[in-house]
């Protein structure tokens, strides 16, 4: 019962990710118009708290892990800094993956059933980072 939140905080954050993979994978916006600006608002917004939330509950969960297997304790602030941290590299990565996604419109030949690791592989926060990207800098 001691980890409840934090893995129902982890899973919440999870369906908030995956959900904005999957915007981003369905919807690309072409113009400035509202709707385009509301749903990449709704892209943005659910990235960032699903990977807050993902992020915060695995650090809460590690750092208690720590405490108790091996007595060793850190400050309020350590925890902290280190999921505001990997939060905001995280989110970082995937926005930059995202735009690339959103980069190329949707192959009409191309068929998510064919490889259904891919979509699932975009919504775990951080398996953007690995995912190659088509980034010509």
């Amino acid at each position: 019962m001691e980890y409840a939140y934090p893995i129902v905080g982890f899973f919440v954050g999870m369906g908030l990710v995956a959900t904005s993979i999957l915007t981003a994978f369905m919807y690309t916006p072409t113009t400035s118009s509202s709707i385009d600006t509301a749903i990449t608002a709704f892209t943005g917004v659910t990235l960032h708290v699903g990977d807050f939330l993902a992020v915060s509950s695995v650090i809460a969960i590690g750092f208690d892990l720590l405490a108790t297997l091996f007595g060793t304790t850190y400050p309020l602030v350590v925890p902290f800094a280190v999921a505001y941290g990997l939060t905001h590299v995280i989110v970082y990565y995937s926005s930059l993956h995202i735009t690339d996604v959103q980069s190329q419109p949707v192959d009409p030949d191309f068929d998510i059933r064919e490889n259904p690791l891919q979509l699932v592989t975009l919504s775990i926060p951080g398996a953007l980072i690995l995912l190659p990207s088509n980034r010509k800098n």
